[in-house]
This record gives structure tokens, sequence and C-alpha cells, in this order.
């Protein structure tokens, strides 16, 4: 199988730029992408540069009202609430001036900056999520000052209002500091891994009751580095991937998987090779339901990009998939032309010291992207006054998998019966237990479920549970009803 073809390059002509950051951002006709950093062919003059997406499928750049700045942070996120996706972005501007801001979009595209004075912070990184539950996208950011200082701070939103909070976590440079919600409580931890005051750091900081606490677990401390959240052997709880450069200076990357003790297992023989100087992404790119990995850095011989497929059970394999290896890399997933599988941007210096800035499209064109389809039928519910509840739902999933271990893997489907919802989620965790004791293989399968919206009566509810199991018969799924 010539699995090298997946991936082929879509376009190569975006300027390669060094200490960089790169997003993608949604466009009008699927993903814009945009890249800030030193351009290496232009005497690493700082440049931030917006390319948007014509419907011939070509990235151009257009001026959008962003300022160009290198050792970029930047991340991307709707922070107004308008419907629109904002841009954060912090480095150092052309004269070496520290500049950062929140850059609302405009209703032509354009970016303006609020007001609001922010950390300017360089060498490190910036990510935008709602860690408090409060329906506001926040920012968490990490790096050093205009004064040496390192600092990881979060910049909590509060309806348009951006407060600083540290909450007395180490100041990191070289490395990041990554949301991902370690005990499932719905509230987003933090990992941060990179240089502390000179030397290398990983540590993990669990949300609780508005504060960030040290997890008392030790892992690797490294530099140089990047760490990755995801369910990566499907049992619903968060996982690991991280790497860098350890204490002296060797190459480190493993997968720590996670249990319910909150404890996370050091996987020695996950098939993944020791890098530093990374950078990495995650998505489903072959769309089997399980996370892959897309990793740029480096050895100590070489530069490498590896793409490596999940293979369940917590180990991977390098997939092939024919990208140009490179050092100070940049890697993103995206879904640039809205066909189901995740295209890859990649930007560095390759073996050969050739500068690199492709887009690559995915090829694998999954047949079926049922969920999304299925779910469009309740578009034209009844809003209802959730406050009036408490209101009627279902909960589906499916997923190609093979649920009862039978050794072949089909497209199967599971509903439930109709229930009032006492509280938040309380239907989804009942559904989802119901799941794991009934189907011995579910552990292997995509976990990804939907509630059904509100519904007034349980006439309407029954309706519309009658509509998804009939949309995922035409689907030829095997169907399986979930019922307590």
């Amino acid at each position: 199988m010539l699995v090298s073809q997946v991936f082929v390059e879509h376009q190569k002509d975006i300027p390669t730029r060094i200490h960089a950051d790169a997003a993608w951002i949604p466009g009008t006709s699927g993903l814009d992408l945009i890249v800030a950093g030193e351009l290496a062919q232009q005497d690493m003059k700082a440049a931030t540069t917006y390319y948007l997406k014509d419907l011939n499928q070509v990235f151009k750049a257009k001026p959008k009202g962003l300022p160009d700045v290198k050792k970029a942070s930047m991340s991307v996120g709707d922070l107004n609430k308008n419907g629109r996706a904002d841009v954060f972005l912090s480095g150092l501007d052309q004269e070496g001036r520290f500049v950062a801001g929140i850059y609302y979009q405009q209703t032509n595209g354009s970016f303006s900056l609020n007001q609001m004075q922010v950390p300017a912070l360089v060498d490190g990184h910036a990510e935008i999520a709602d860690f408090d539950k409060d329906n506001d996208l926040d920012i968490l950011l990490t790096g050093m000052d205009a004064s040496g200082r390192n600092r990881t701070v979060i910049l909590e939103n509060s309806s348009g209002e951006f407060a600083i909070r540290s909450f007395d976590m180490p100041g990191v440079i070289n490395g990041e500091a990554r949301w991902g919600d370690a005990n499932k409580d719905g509230f987003l931890d933090i990992f941060i891994t990179g240089s502390w005051n000179g030397r290398p750091v990983s540590r993990l900081y669990i949300y609780k009751e508005g504060n960030y606490l040290l997890h008392p677990q030790s892992f690797p401390a490294l530099t140089n580095s990047a760490v990755a959240w995801a369910d990566f052997n499907g049992d619903e709880l968060n996982d690991f991937v991280l790497a860098g450069a350890d204490v002296d200076g060797k190459p480190y990357t493993r997968l720590f998987l996670g249990n319910k003790s909150l404890y996370f297992d050091e996987q020695r023989i996950s098939g993944f090779r020791p890098l530093k100087n990374v950078h990495m992404d995650v998505a489903d790119f072959d769309s089997d339901g399980d996370m892959d990995i897309l990793i740029a850095g480096e050895s100590l011989e070489r530069p490498y990009t590896i793409l490596y497929e999940n293979k369940g059970q917590g180990i991977f394999e390098d997939f092939m998939a024919g990208l140009p290896w490179v050092s100070e890399g940049i890697v993103c997933f995206g879904d640039f032309d809205l066909d189901g599988d995740p295209d890859i941007f990649i930007m560095g210096i390759d073996v050969c010291y050739k500068l690199v800035g492709s887009i690559y499209k995915n090829t694998t064109n999954p047949e079926r992207i049922v969920e999304d389809s299925i779910t469009n039928i309740f578009i034209d519910s009844p809003v209802v006054d959730l406050s009036r509840g408490p209101y009627y739902y279902f909960v589906f999933s499916s997923c190609y998998c093979d649920p009862e271990n039978s050794g072949q893997k089909d497209y199967h489907a599971f509903v439930s019966n109709i229930h009032q919802e006492k509280q938040d989620f309380d239907l989804t965790y009942i559904f989802n237990d119901l799941l794991i004791k009934q189907f011995p293989g579910w552990g292997a399968a995509d976990r990804g479920h939907r509630t059904s919206n509100a519904f007034i009566s349980r006439a309407d509810a029954e309706e519309g549970r009658s509509q998804v199991i009939g949309g995922y018969q035409d689907e030829g799924f095997i169907m399986h009803y979930i019922n307590w």
C-alpha cells in the first residue's frame, strides 16, 4: 500500500519563518492560515501574514491588520462571542519591542486591536479555551517578558474583560503550557514543560475550586519541549505525549496513559522516536476513531517529521507519510477544504537546509461523516427555554469499530431511550457507563457521543429519536439500543 501518497503537497510557496507560530482560522470557504515569525529569506524580518484561501483552494497573502512579530505565540478563538474568530498574538516587533494584543475580527474580515493591555511574552506558547466553564474563552500564555522574567499567566475572560492571573505556576520559555482535562471533571488542568529559571521542568497542575494545585506525580524535566493531550487508548480518560530535551540535553518522547486514580503511567514501548526542539499536533487523520500524532523535532543526528498512526492500546507506528523532515519546525492539522479529513501545514528547514513552507492535502476522503449529518435533523427543532425544564432527551453515538470483539470492524450506532435530564450531562454519563459494561470492545472505539436537543414533549423526543435511528439504518449501521 502506497501510504506515502495519502498526503499530497497542495501548495509550497508559504515563505518560511523561524521562531514562528501558525494557526488555522475559519474563513469564507474553509480554513485560512496565519503565520508569524522571522522571514528566513528576508534577513530575518518580522512578518505576520494572513493567507486567505480562495474558491480555487489557493492560499494568498491578504492584509488584515495584524502586527508583524517574531518569536511569536498565537492562538485563535471567538473571544467576544460574536461568531467570528479572533486572534491573540504576542512577540517582538521589527525593532525588538515586546508587543502583544487581542485582535477582534471585524465584519469585513480585518482585525482591530482591543485596547486592553496584556502581557507581551516571547519564546513561549499561547492557547485559547474555556478553562473555568463560564462560557467565555480564556487565554493561557507562557514565555519571557521585557524584564527577562519567565511567566505563565491566564487571561481570564469575563464578558470581554480580561483579568491577568498567575496561580503561582512556574513561568517557562522554550516549552509550553497546555490545557487538558486530566481528571475528567469538565475543568481544564494545565501541563507545563520548558525552561524555568535556567533549568528544565515538567509539572501538572489540577484545577480545583478556582485555583490550580500542583499534582504530586513527578514527570521527566524537559526543555525545548512540547506536550499534547488526547484520549489515545480509548478508555475515555485523557492521556498525553511529552517530548523534549532532558537535563543532559538528550532527546526524549514518551506517552503517558491516564487512569481513574489520576496517575499517568509512562509507556516505555510506544513506538516513538526520542526528539527535542519539538512541535506537535494531534488529530484523527485516517478517520478510524482514534487520535494520531504529528511531530517535528530533532534527534541527536538529524531532524524528523513523523506522523504516528495510532494502532490502539498505547502503540503507535510511523505512517511513512513522506513529509519533509524539518528543524525549527511548525506542524498543524487542519481540514482546510472541509472534506472531512485533516490536512497538514508544515514549516521549517529540512536536512539539506532547504526552506520549507507547504500545505499538504489529506486524500483519504472518508466515505462517511455521519454524526454531523444526522445531528442536522435538529436544526429546525423548536427553541425552548431551558430554565423552564426539565425537558426530554436521548443520547446517541456511532463508530467504525468492533464493540463485541468479534474480530470484524463495522459501522455501529448506539441510541438510548427517552429521559428527562436531572442535571447537566447525567444522561451522557449513564449512557457511556452502560456502553462500557455491555460492550467489551468499546474501549477501542470512538467515544464520541451526542445528547439530542431538548424536546418539550416525550412524543416530540420519540419522533426525533426515530429520525436518528432511520438515518443510521439508511446508512447501513448496525443498531444497538442502550436502555435504562
